[in-house]
């Protein structure tokens, strides 16, 4: 993989967990979401699915703590938003096709304010995240073409 490939996978990582993001944000702001399209576990979102794949090239060139510290805020903003997800999806009981077209509850004026300060949380979190890849971003940018093979 060039330097060039593995900066744009970054980028657009960077982008998908943005758009995650933002569905949590219409979600909490009253904007209809189905919770299909915000991916509960870490492996499953965008982000997650270059991270624990493509991502471990970045191994290569960052101290293990550096990408532990990335997975950890990314592994951080799953758990905040679980949170957000019980408010809208609670567990319901009902037949199997109950469950699977069931949308969004109606939430309470408490249930609401809960949702939000949730999400102030889950949006530091992923300024964060982005700060994180940001600076590995910049860093590779310094490595010239021939060492960064090198370190491959």
């Amino acid at each position: 993989m060039e330097k060039i490939e593995v900066l744009q996978s970054i980028r657009a990582a960077r982008r998908a967990h943005t758009e995650w993001v933002d569905k949590a944000k219409s979600l909490v702001n009253g904007l209809p979401v189905k919770k299909e399209q915000i991916p509960l576990e870490v492996t499953a979102c965008e982000f997650g699915r270059w991270f624990y794949s493509d991502g471990q090239i970045l191994l290569s060139f960052f101290t293990e703590d550096a990408i532990e510290k990335l997975d950890n805020k990314h592994k951080e903003l799953h758990d905040v938003y679980m949170k957000i997800f019980k408010i809208y999806f609670p567990n319901t009981k009902g037949s199997f096709f109950s469950k699977i077209f069931k949308s969004k509850k109606v939430i309470t004026a408490q249930e609401e304010n809960t949702a939000l300060a949730y999400l102030r949380n889950l949006e530091e979190v992923s300024r964060e995240l982005i700060s994180f890849l940001n600076v590995i971003e910049k860093k590779l940018n310094t490595v010239e073409e021939e060492r960064f093979l090198k370190c491959l």
